[in-house]
């Protein structure tokens, strides 16, 4: 995890969000040529669920036996960029910004995939199962107690990532939604037929 959070640059994460915006717009487009057929939602849920698996194996792995180490939460926000009551040296809090950017950036696809995968779901409804997901890992941490911290502020930067891929997939829906529009054939008007000089 922390060889990802070295590499969260402005650049990388430009990209990233690039790439995902790419993403939902590939999905919609697809979703909008066979607007009955399952490919387009399949292919969503396999990579929201390969997504998730992802999330869970990053998130709950134990860094130690498990109940071998104090249950830590850190409720209060930005109480991460403090350490014992003293202010952290700027390289630390500049790696700590990396890691909330990084785990910001570990939801996107979420909402973004399920608006795909169901799409009776909407974005509110996308962007709250995004925080109550972040929810329920810090509770497994703290549970856990195998040397990872619950800290609210995850949840807060979850909830960023979260609005950030629902955002994303509402874009690329609405911008293939207008272009499929302009391209879509006019219909001749029908003038109505001259009366015949009989019936005038």
């Amino acid at each position: 995890m922390w060889q990802v959070v070295l590499a969260v640059t402005p650049a990388t994460v430009a990209l990233f969000l690039a790439a995902a915006l790419a993403l939902a717009l590939a999905l919609a487009a697809w979703a909008a040529r066979t607007p009955y057929g399952r490919g387009p939602r399949g292919a969503a849920r396999a990579l929201l669920a390969g997504w998730l698996l992802l999330m869970l194996v990053v998130t709950l792995a134990p860094l130690q036996p498990l109940g071998s180490a104090d249950a830590t939460f850190w409720w209060r926000p930005g109480e991460g960029l403090f350490e014992l009551g003293a202010r952290l040296e700027p390289a630390q809090v500049a790696l700590l910004v990396r890691r909330q950017a990084a785990g910001a950036a570990l939801f996107v696809p979420v909402p973004l995939l399920l608006r795909f995968a169901a799409p009776r779901w909407s974005a509110a409804g996308a962007f709250l199962l995004g925080v109550g997901l972040s929810a329920a890992i810090e509770t497994g941490q703290l549970l856990m107690r195998a040397g990872r911290v619950a800290d609210i502020d995850d949840v807060l930067c979850a909830a960023a990532g979260t609005a950030t891929g629902a955002a994303l997939a509402l874009a690329a829906k609405l911008a293939v939604a207008l272009v499929h529009r302009r391209t879509l054939p006019r219909r001749p008007v029908r003038t109505a037929p001259a009366p015949a000089p009989e019936e005038a």
